[in-house]
């Protein structure tokens, strides 16, 4: 498993940074702010969404394409992230915060297992759990 400072496990867990995280072995499209676009397997993501995909396509404004092996998409350059049809992104985010968004255990006052949540993590459960409600609403709108 991949370790992520304190900063980027912030991000993670209290941002929309997790869907590249979690989008990891899925073929994607990014738009960029420069009007060029990258396809490509997400291979890995860090908490500040800096991708890192393989077998990528670059494509250019003229829609001209250039093949690589490897492709870094920095945070600052991303316009849009097309998520795969096939993913059910909501669902995906769920299960994360259920698990316990990073994985890590509880922490606890007493030492006893299964301690209580300290207040980040239940604020983050909460705005992902806001967001998914979103994203339902807006789907059941489009049904």
């Amino acid at each position: 498993m991949q370790q992520f400072s304190r900063k980027e496990n912030f991000l993670i867990a209290n941002t929309l940074n997790c869907v590249p995280f979690l989008l990891q072995g899925h073929s994607v499209l990014i738009d960029l702010r420069n009007e060029c676009s990258v396809a490509g397997v997400i291979d890995n993501a860090d908490g500040h969404m800096n991708i890192h995909l393989t077998n990528a396509v670059f494509i250019n404004r003229l829609g001209q394409q250039v093949p690589f092996d490897q492709f870094m998409v920095r945070e600052r350059m991303i316009r849009q992230l097309h998520i795969p049809p096939d993913v059910n992104m909501a669902e995906d985010i769920r299960n994360w915060c259920e698990k316990g968004c990073l994985k890590r255990p509880l922490r606890t006052n007493s030492g006893a297992k299964g301690g209580k949540r300290t207040f980040k993590q239940k604020r983050a459960q909460e705005r992902h759990k806001e967001i998914l409600q979103e994203l339902e609403k807006k789907r059941a709108e489009e049904s």
